[in-house]
């Protein structure tokens, strides 16, 4: 996605500001530290949006910063289209896949990829796009908490293949340049709650965890207007405005229905939206994009009180051991800060 220059410089640190095309890209540690005092250890935990418009040099910058390994929490139709996917949008012609060009591309850089889906096609389907609709249009944040409960119940095999990396249990992590980029589409929810149980489990007070997390909102300045314009267009959301204006719920079931029609290529429904209506269907997109921190907030209350906390969560849903946990402080907590 391109950016505008419509907006502030984004500062630095946390965020790259010197590597373009590719958004949303910061140390994701920056100024943390645990409660104990502890520091988190730098140029290890980097995040950001979708990957597929890094070129080769592009790459080499991001391999520059530390970055040695990259972990894709997408799902396969993200992966074949980009931030189409985050609408159910699929392209019709291979030649616009972008996976070789910047799968090689990376490669050339010598950094390496590891698709850790939280969601596998079939995951992916209408209903669960309708799903993510549902709970994102909602103005309190439990539509958040919702679709983040959802992201963790789903996510224990991808993250716990993240965090054994970064326990080093194969020494992946000796010596310096070892660095885990994670991300999803837009490097918010999926990304955002990962890094939150990871951060809760590190002892970061979670004020700073759901700081962290709203440095999203500037990373993703830049393309807001163009996701949500995105988001405004699609069926989905032309069903919840017409559902607004006629004073009607719009289901799941309805919702799905939309999105079928768009990944088969069927004609919008409706007619035309009072302006009123069209206000709501944007604050609903905006909400979609968002990263307020609140929803943090209550997504990690969630994780203790549905999961038992983030240790029992990377216990028993990702499942790690003893050894994993111990080397996850071990590798992530340094003295002193800034160390």
């Amino acid at each position: 996605m391109p950016t505008t220059a419509n907006n502030p410089p984004l500062p630095s640190p946390p965020f790259y500001t010197h590597i373009p095309n590719i958004n949303n890209l910061r140390l994701a540690t920056h100024s943390l530290t645990t409660k104990d005092g502890l520091a988190l250890r730098s140029n290890l935990l980097f995040r950001s949006a979708e990957v597929s418009k890094l070129d080769v040099e592009g790459w080499k910058k991001v391999k520059e910063i530390g970055v040695a390994r990259v972990f894709d929490l997408r799902s396969r139709p993200e992966v074949d289209n980009g931030w189409a996917g985050i609408v159910g949008k699929h392209s019709s012609s291979k030649e616009e896949d972008v996976r070789p060009g910047w799968l090689q591309a990376m490669e050339s850089a010598g950094v390496k990829r590891s698709w850790t889906p939280v969601f596998e096609e079939s995951d992916y389907s209408p209903e669960r796009l309708a799903e993510r609709y549902s709970k994102y249009m909602e103005e309190d944040v439990r539509g958040f908490v919702e679709a983040y409960a959802d992201i963790l119940s789903n996510g224990g095999a991808a993250f716990g293949q993240i965090l054994r990396y970064l326990a080093g249990r194969d020494g992946e992590l000796e010596g310096s340049g070892q660095g885990a980029l994670i991300h999803c589409t837009a490097g918010k929810d999926r990304t955002g709650i990962f890094f939150g149980i990871l951060f809760d489990f590190l002892g970061v007070p979670r004020e700073s965890i759901a700081q962290e997390y709203q440095l999203t909102e500037l990373g993703l300045a830049h393309v807001r207007e163009e996701v949500v314009g995105r988001l405004m267009t699609s069926q989905g959301f032309g069903k919840y405005m017409a559902a607004q204006a006629s004073g009607s719920a719009l289901s799941v079931e309805d919702i799905a229905k939309a999105v079928t029609a768009e990944k088969t290529g069927g004609a919008a429904e409706g007619s035309a939206i009072p302006p009123d209506i069209l206000e709501k269907g944007r604050q609903a997109a905006l909400r979609m994009v968002g990263a307020r921190k609140e929803s943090m907030l209550r997504s990690l209350n969630m994780l203790d009180e549905r999961f038992g906390g983030a240790e029992r969560y990377m216990r028993e849903v990702c499942g790690l051991g003893d050894v994993e946990l111990e080397g996850l402080r071990r590798n992530l907590l340094v003295s002193g800060v800034g160390a």
